[in-house]
This record gives C-alpha cells, structure tokens and sequence, in this order.
C-alpha cells in the first residue's frame, strides 16, 4: 500500500528571497533520478513599496549534470515550462506538472524567478519555489501465476 504522506519528495530549489529590481534569481540544482512524477510550486507575496506593475516570471530549466549549462525545460507540445504572477495587489501561487521524469526529461531541475517592476521606492517580492515529487516505487513483476 502507498503512504501519501510518506512517498512525498520535497526539494527547495529558491528559498524564501526578496527580490528587487529585474536579476533573475537561479536555484539550486534539484535531482530528479528517483522520482516518477512532480510539480513545480512557487509562492510571491505581495510587494511593498506600491509599484504600478509587480510580476514574477516563473521558468522551470534542465539539465544532465548538475554542473552543466542549463536550458528551458519544454513540456509535450515544445512550450517552455513556467508562468507569471501578478503580485501587484495580492500574494500569488503558481503550479506546474513535471512529466517524464525518469524518461524524456533530463536529471537536474532548476527554478528561475525574474521579477519585474513599474514605479514604486525599491520594491521587493517576498518568493519560494520548491519542486515536489513522488519517487518511484519498485513494484513486483505482474505473472498470470503467484509465487506463492
């Protein structure tokens, strides 16, 4: 039987930061080797500092080695996986699946977050973005007869 609670994998890829100004912030390397599934989750509180315009850009990159260079990660139909959230005058979450894990996607994940800024005296967004997954689970072979 499979605990929900406990085949649950969590990984922060950026912790809690404030981001100011237009420089993306990069996080930490996640391997994905023993997971079969997951999401992306990435929380922004609102901003201070009363901007016109608060947004956080969202990009999910990849990579086969955890040193490497990092691209977009694309999901099925060739679009780079990520989003936007409006911050501007309310806190946001944004979600994303992961799919082929283990298959078509490469090993090492990484979150990105750029935010970008109208107006306002040296805003900032409160942001975390962590990638959560389920790992895999060996499971006996299926026969017609039991070995019992």
């Amino acid at each position: 039987m499979f605990n929900t609670y406990d085949n649950v994998y969590q990984g922060t890829s950026v912790t809690i930061q404030n981001l100011s100004g237009s420089t993306a912030v990069t996080g930490s390397a996640i391997d994905t080797e023993n997971l079969d599934n997951g999401m992306i989750h990435v929380r922004a509180e609102v901003t201070t500092s009363n901007p016109s315009v608060a947004t956080v850009a969202v990009t999910l990159t990849e990579c086969a080695t955890v040193g490497g260079t990092y691209a977009p990660a694309l999901d099925n139909t060739g679009t780079a996986i990520g989003f936007t959230l409006d911050v501007h005058a309310a806190a946001a979450d944004g979600y994303a699946r992961l799919e082929g894990l283990g298959l078509n996607r490469k090993r090492f994940l990484k979150i990105v977050v750029t935010p970008a800024f109208t107006g306002g005296t040296s805003p900032n967004i409160p942001v975390y973005a962590e990638i959560l997954g389920s790992p895999r689970n060996a499971r006996p072979v299926r026969t017609a007869v039991s070995n019992t």
